[in-house]
């Protein structure tokens, strides 16, 4: 590939108190294959630690650019690096302090978004299947494929597309732009709602970084069925399932005028049948919108219909 036809991907780095794991992270980047010019931006989100020290040292080394900001939280600063992003680039790719990425991650991503039109004017979202990983790296395990389309009635309920996974277009980033809200879930969440509202979704079958789980996670991960189901319940009952609403809610304000129309009214149906039980059945009962899992589908429409999502029409 000639210079003047590389791809440019601008990679995009929230750290916070990363010492511990940073440095991998950071060497697996320098290393990537592909005949492409990457550019890591960092933001440093308030960190207490070594962190600064260590991207002060690889901003001498390598040429990063880093950002040292306030301290605002992971999803405003990730919005932070989005909103700064400039459109000369083709694709972007978001990542976090503590994993690791396989070399051949571009090559994958940007074959496959290729195929789907790539830097074109419709927005195209990467991502895929994790491999998750004790805090050593060495046991490691695969989760599975997604069985059930990976689209805006999926992305409803659940989040398919982890942060640290996703390469986008620049289409996409034109979406996100300017679209941030106060009291956001999470802005991986939003990033694949956007993307299946407006694009498409490539899910690799093969991972492409490896998730390291530990303690401090912001989010973790489970490939026990059992657990994973369990952790769910936990997680809504903690007043994640209001906070999940409030996301619907706002993605609505945002973006509704702009959505397929069936779309719209999917979300418009979730938001107004919240009123009183007899509404909020009969939409569970009619409702597109879905899980991966059956259970977990099942589950979540009964937290529905006993007004598990009521709160934030209140707040």
């Amino acid at each position: 590939m000639a210079q003047a036809d590389k791809k440019r991907i601008l990679i995009l780095l929230s750290a916070y108190n990363g010492e511990k794991y940073l440095r991998e992270q950071l060497e697996s980047l320098v290393v990537l294959e592909g005949d492409f010019a990457f550019t890591l931006r960092v933001r440093d989100d308030g960190s207490t630690d070594g962190t600064a020290k260590i991207l002060s040292e690889y901003r001498e080394k390598y040429g990063i650019e880093v950002i040292f900001g306030e301290n605002v939280g992971y999803n405003r600063s990730f919005f932070e690096l989005l909103e700064g992003a400039e459109e000369g680039y083709d694709y972007y790719a978001l990542c976090d302090q503590d994993d690791v990425w396989l070399p051949f991650k571009f090559v994958r991503a940007c074959s496959l978004l290729a195929r789907k039109g790539g830097t074109g004017e419709r927005p195209l979202l990467y991502s895929g299947v994790l491999c998750l990983a004790d805090e050593t790296l060495e046991k490691r395990k695969t989760l599975r494929y997604p069985k059930k389309p990976v689209n805006f009635y999926n992305a409803m309920f659940e989040c398919l597309c982890s942060g640290h996974t996703m390469v986008f277009n620049t289409a996409l980033l034109r979406k996100l732009k300017g679209s941030r809200r106060e009291g956001l879930m999470s802005y991986d969440h939003w990033i694949l709602l956007a993307a299946t509202a407006f694009g498409d979704v490539i899910y690799d079958t093969e991972p492409q970084v490896v998730y390291r789980q530990h303690g401090a996670n912001a989010v973790g991960a489970s490939g026990n069925p059992f657990g994973k189901l369990m952790r769910r319940v936990r997680y809504l009952f903690a007043d994640r399932s209001r906070t999940m609403a409030r996301q619907l809610e706002a993605f609505y304000g945002v973006f509704s005028a702009q959505m397929k129309a069936a779309y719209a009214q999917e979300l418009e149906k979730f938001l107004s049948s919240r009123k009183n039980f007899c509404t909020r059945f009969c939409y569970a009962a009619k409702s597109r919108a879905y899980r991966q899992r059956g259970a977990e589908t099942f589950f979540f429409k009964v937290l529905y219909v006993f007004g598990g999502f009521n709160a934030a029409a209140k707040e």
